[in-house]
C-alpha cells in the first residue's frame, strides 16, 4: 500500500499544474473539438513507439469501469446501462499500455453469481443500491434519451475471478455471427480498471461481495496515476483546451501524442446493428436460452457501430515553441477488443465514415474538422513566455448555494466565485467535487472534475473570458441528494501554473418529487402524453431548454399560460388540427436537433 502511494503522488505531481519553480515550465497544449458523449484516451510516446504514459482518460472507463465489470461484452446499452464489459471502448490505448515496460493488468469483474454473464436480471441475492447505473427495461435507441433514472436501482457490482472460476472454464457467451454463439472462456485479468465509483454496502439488505472493497485499490495499483489522469467527458460540440506540464523526467526530444476516440451508436452502412445485432443465442429466438436471458435480448439497443478512432501528431519539447496538427486519423482500433487483433490499429479506410458534410461527428469526425484543416493540434510553449511568470491569485469569494429550481435541487447546485487576476489570464478553472475533506494539492487530484447541470454526464466548462473582480455562476451537477460535499476551485493561468486551492463545503437537499411536467398545449393536441411527438418536443424542452437560464425562463412562461391555452382546444377538433399543423415544423426541428 506505502508503494502504491508514493507512486500515485509521483504520478499526480508530474501531470498536475507546476508551481513557479526555477526553471520554466515545459508546457504542452491540446486543442480539439470532440462529439457528444466521446470516450477519450491520451497517451504519449516516444520516437520509438514505446508507450510512456496515459495524459487523460474518461470517466465511464476510469472512474465508472465501463470497461471491466460484470456481463457479456456484447451485451445490449441504454442509458447509464450497469451490465456488459465494453473490451472495445478504447482497445489501442488498453494494450499499448498494458504491453508497456513493466505495466501490469487489473483483476477481471464477473457476476457474483448469476446462472450466465449473459443475464441483465438477476436470480439471487446479488445486489446493493447504485448511485450512478440503472436499467431501464426498454428497447430500442430512445433508451439513451432517458431523461432520469426512474427510481432507485440496486445493481450486482461484481467480484473478482479467481482460480477456481478459470479451472473450471467460466465463460461468457459470446456471438461470432448471429446464432453462431461461443463459450469464449475468460482469464484473470482485464486491460481495464475496475470501478472506482462503488464503496461497499454492509448494510442490511446490501449483497455486495467483499471484493467490491478492494476495486479502488486494485485501479490504483495498476495505474498509480488513475486519479490524476481522469477526465470528466467533455461537452459535445465545445472547443476544449487541456494543457500538460512535461514531466521532467523525459528528456527534451521528439513524442507522439495519441487520442482515442469511442462513441455508442455510431452507425454506418458497414457498421450497426444490421451487422452486430442484439444477441439472441443459438436459436436467433427472442425467447432467453442459456446464454441470455429474456430482459438481455428484449432491453436496450445493439450499441455496436463503429470501431474507436485514433488521431496522433508528432511533436518537439525542449526546441522551442511547436505547433504541429493533424486532419485525418492515424487508424481505427478493433470493434470488440477480443481476438487476434485485439489491440491492432487498423489503417483507415472505406468502412470509417469521413464526410462532415453529409456525416458529421461520424467516424473519423468524431473529433470534428477545423478550419478545414485540423482536428487535433498540439503546441508546445515556448520557454520564454513562462520565466518570468507569476501564479493566479487566488480566488475570492467561492459559494455554493441552491440550485434555483427544486425538483432538480438534489443533483444540482450553483457556484458563484470573484475573478482572480494573472499577468497570463486565466487558461482555465479546475474544479474537484468529494465527499471527504480536500485538503491538500493529493486530495484535490484525487476528487471527481466537476459535471455540469446535465443528465448527461459531462464536464463542467467554467467561462475564462471574465475581467478580474467580475463575479461568475455557473451551475454544475453530478450530486446526490442529502449528501455532504466539499468543492475545491483553482485557477490555472497559460503557462499551466495554478493559483492556490479554495474550498466550499455543500450539503445536497432531499428529493423533491413533483409530478413530470406535460406539454399541455401539445398534449391536447394529439390526444395524449404517450404520443411520438410529445416525447421529441419533451426531450427538447429536458435536454436543450431547461439546461441554461434563458431556456428555462421560457419553459416557466409556458407553463404560467399553456393549461388556459389546453382547455381552450381539447374538445375542438378543427382547433385540434390547427395546432399539430403549427407544431409540425417544431416537432421536427426538435427530432433533426436530436439526431
Amino acid at each position: 500500500m506505502r508503494r502504491i502511494l508514493l507512486a500515485s503522488l509521483a504520478c499526480l505531481a508530474s501531470l498536475a499544474p507546476s508551481a513557479v519553480e526555477a526553471q520554466p515550465p515545459r508546457v504542452v497544449e491540446i486543442q480539439y473539438v470532440p462529439v457528444q458523449r466521446a470516450q477519450i484516451a491520451m497517451w504519449v510516446e516516444d520516437a520509438d513507439g514505446t508507450f510512456l504514459r496515459t495524459l487523460a482518460l474518461t470517466q465511464a472507463t476510469a472512474y465508472r469501469g465501463i470497461g471491466n465489470r460484470p456481463g457479456a461484452s456484447q451485451m445490449n446499452s441504454g442509458f447509464r446501462w450497469p451490465y456488459g464489459r465494453r473490451e472495445g471502448v478504447l482497445p489501442v490505448w488498453a494494450h499499448r499500455r498494458a504491453a508497456a515496460p513493466d505495466a501490469e493488468r487489473f483483476h477481471r469483474v464477473i457476476f457474483q453469481n448469476r446462472r450466465s454473464e449473459g443475464d441483465a436480471s438477476r436470480s439471487s441475492a446479488d445486489y446493493s443500491e447504485d448511485s450512478y447505473y440503472c436499467l431501464s427495461f426498454r428497447s430500442g435507441d430512445e433508451s439513451i434519451d432517458a431523461v432520469s433514472c426512474a427510481s432507485t436501482f440496486n445493481s450486482d457490482k461484481g467480484r473478482f475471478v479467481t482460480e477456481q472460476d478459470v479451472t473450471r472454464g467460466y465463460f461468457e457467451p459470446y456471438e461470432l455471427a448471429p446464432s453462431n454463439t461461443i463459450e469464449r472462456e475468460l482469464d484473470l485479468w482485464s486491460l481495464y480498471p475496475p470501478r472506482r465509483d462503488a464503496l461497499r454496502c454492509t448494510s442490511a439488505g446490501c449483497y455486495d461481495h467483499p471484493d467490491v472493497a478492494m476495486f479502488v485499490d486494485d485501479a490504483r495499483r495498476v495505474m498509480p496515476e488513475i486519479d490524476a489522469v481522469t477526465m470528466a467527458t467533455p461537452p459535445g460540440e465545445t472547443p476544449q483546451r487541456m494543457m500538460v506540464t512535461w514531466p521532467t523526467e523525459l528528456p527534451d526530444g521528439e513524442y507522439r501524442l495519441f487520442v482515442e476516440v469511442n462513441t455508442e451508436l455510431d452507425y454506418n452502412d458497414e457498421w450497426g446493428p444490421d451487422e452486430y445485432p442484439t444477441p439472441l443465442g443459438p436459436d436467433n429466438q427472442p425467447f432467453g436460452d442459456e446464454y441470455w436471458d429474456w430482459w438481455a435480448e428484449n432491453n436496450g439497443f445493439p450499441y455496436r457501430g463503429q470501431p474507436s478512432v485514433v488521431y496522433a501528431v508528432s511533436f518537439q519539447v525542449g526546441g522551442g515553441a511547436d505547433r504541429q496538427q493533424t486532419a485525418e486519423p492515424e487508424g481505427y482500433g478493433s470493434l470488440s477488443g477480443i481476438g487476434d487483433d485485439a489491440g491492432e490499429m487498423h489503417t483507415m479506410d472505406g468502412s470509417i465514415s469521413n464526410d462532415p458534410e453529409e456525416a458529421p461527428g461520424s467516424g473519423a469526425d468524431r473529433l470534428r474538422l477545423q478550419e478545414g484543416t485540423w482536428r487535433l493540434r498540439v503546441t508546445v510553449t515556448g520557454p520564454e513566455v513562462c520565466e518570468e511568470n507569476v501564479a493566479p491569485e487566488e480566488i475570492a469569494s467561492l459559494e455554493i448555494t441552491q440550485y434555483e429550481e427544486r425538483r432538480d435541487a438534489h443533483r444540482y447546485a450553483q457556484l458563484a466565485f470573484e475573478v482572480p487576476d494573472d499577468d497570463l489570464g486565466i487558461a482555465e478553472y479546475q474544479v474537484r467535487v468529494a465527499t471527504h475533506p480536500i485538503e491538500s494539492v493529493e486530495d484535490f487530484q484525487r476528487a471527481l472534475p466537476a459535471n455540469a447541470a446535465s443528465l448527461d454526464s459531462v464536464a463542467l466548462m467554467v467561462p475564462t473570458n471574465r475581467a478580474p473582480g467580475e463575479i461568475v455562476e455557473v451551475d454544475f451537477g453530478g450530486l446526490a441528494p442529502e449528501t455532504h460535499y466539499w468543492v475545491a476551485m483553482r485557477a490555472v493561468d497559460a503557462c499551466n501554473v495554478a493559483g492556490p486551492m479554495v474550498v466550499a463545503e455543500y450539503t445536497t437537499p432531499q428529493v423533491q418529487f413533483t409530478t413530470v411536467s406535460p406539454c399541455f398545449v401539445a398534449t391536447a393536441a394529439y390526444g395524449s402524453p404517450l404520443a411520438e411527438e410529445i416525447g421529441a418536443l419533451r426531450r427538447f424542452r429536458d435536454r436543450h431548454l431547461r439546461t441554461n437560464t434563458i431556456g428555462r425562463a421560457l419553459v416557466s412562461a409556458y407553463e404560467a399560460v399553456g393549461p388556459t391555452l389546453a382547455d381552450a382546444i381539447r374538445e375542438d377538433e378543427d382547433a385540434r388540427s390547427v395546432v399539430r399543423t403549427l407544431l409540425s415544423p417544431i416537432v421536427a426541428l426538435a427530432r433533426w436537433i436530436d439526431g
